[in-house]
């Protein structure tokens, strides 16, 4: 009868996908005309190169799409905890070795993937434009990723001069922490980040001696806020005092109620609210949490801070709190 033939057919094509299926995998997936041997070493290299490109090229894309999400959000998380919890070298070490250890994670567990599965058919996704477009969306998810962590949890800067020496010197590197900092919530002794005239001036790194409200004066070099001696501790009086302006006498003035006073530890070098008057709440960068790193800089020219040579590595600096 032509419906028994008919039902058949169908029922013999329905077997034959199904064994298919079970031999050589479902068709959207695999194609069965290449059979390339997976090579161990470009995986790793892959790995190295791009996140997930090394497992996706052993044929495992999930796993490496997952383990690549979990590197991007991980680094991100230990920087945070690094700059708001006191871990001090302990953070700053735990942050080194793992964005050097994960990379390393990747590449192993790629190069263990080819060497287990070295050859058996391609998958439609192993494919050099495939590993081109996911090369491409890695590179953009990782700047847009420094770029959110820069902007919004903190950002590196590296202190040029001296004004703040001893507790920052020429040549620390240090965060800025931008996640919770406001000026409305400074403290005296804090040290802030600010620019002085607008976004493309330069980051001058200082500290908080007048907060707004406050009258504030110099005298002879002591500070007064209110007419009362503030007590810095961390004030240096090196060197002459400068013959061009009068660093040692200030005020009185009383600070706007949008506006907070600076000075540099380095009192008679530093370039602070005594010659830029007081800072703006709109100018605050952000507050100034750790040394992350700290290379010594050595001046030819005591008077020409824009002229150095890189000196030896300060490893005991690294990791020190400012908080």
């Amino acid at each position: 009868m032509p419906g028994v033939g008919i039902g058949g057919r169908i029922v013999a094509e329905s077997r034959f996908q199904s064994l298919n299926s079970e031999y050589f995998g479902s068709v959207p997936d695999v194609e069965m005309t290449s059979t390339k041997p997976r090579r161990a070493w470009l995986a790793a290299l892959l790995s190295l190169l791009g996140g997930p490109l090394g497992q996706v090229y052993t044929g495992h894309f999930g796993r490496g799409v997952l383990l690549w999400l979990i590197g991007t959000f991980l680094l991100p998380i230990l920087w945070f905890l690094t700059v708001f919890l006191p871990l001090g070298r302990v953070g700053l070490m735990l942050l080194l070795l793992c964005a050097l250890a994960f990379p390393i994670y990747l590449a192993v567990d790629a190069f263990l993937l080819a060497r287990r599965n070295s050859g058996g058919p391609l998958k439609r996704y192993q494919r050099w434009w495939v590993y081109v477009l996911l090369f491409l969306v890695c590179v953009v998810a990782n700047r847009a990723v420094t770029y959110a962590v820069r902007s919004f949890v903190a950002e590196p800067v590296v202190q040029p001069v001296r004004a703040m020496s001893p507790a920052i010197q020429a040549g620390d590197c240090v965060l800025i922490e931008k996640c919770y900092s406001s000026a409305e919530r400074l403290r005296h002794h804090d040290i802030v980040a600010f620019r002085s005239d607008g976004l493309d001036s330069p980051l001058y790194v200082m500290r908080v001696a007048g907060l707004p409200g406050e009258t504030i004066e110099i005298r002879n070099e002591r500070v007064l806020i209110n007419g009362v001696q503030w007590h810095d501790k961390c004030a240096v009086f090196e060197g002459p005092l400068s013959p061009h302006v009068d660093l040692a006498n200030y005020g009185p003035l009383k600070i706007p109620s949008d506006c907070f006073f600076v000075l540099g530890d380095n009192r008679r070098v530093s370039k602070d609210s005594r010659l830029l008057g007081p800072i703006p709440f709109v100018d605050f960068y952000g507050k100034v949490r750790m040394i992350y790193w700290s290379q010594a800089r050595v001046f030819p020219d005591p008077g020409d801070t824009s002229h150095y040579l890189p000196g030896p590595i300060r490893w005991d600096r690294m990791g020190t709190r400012l908080d």
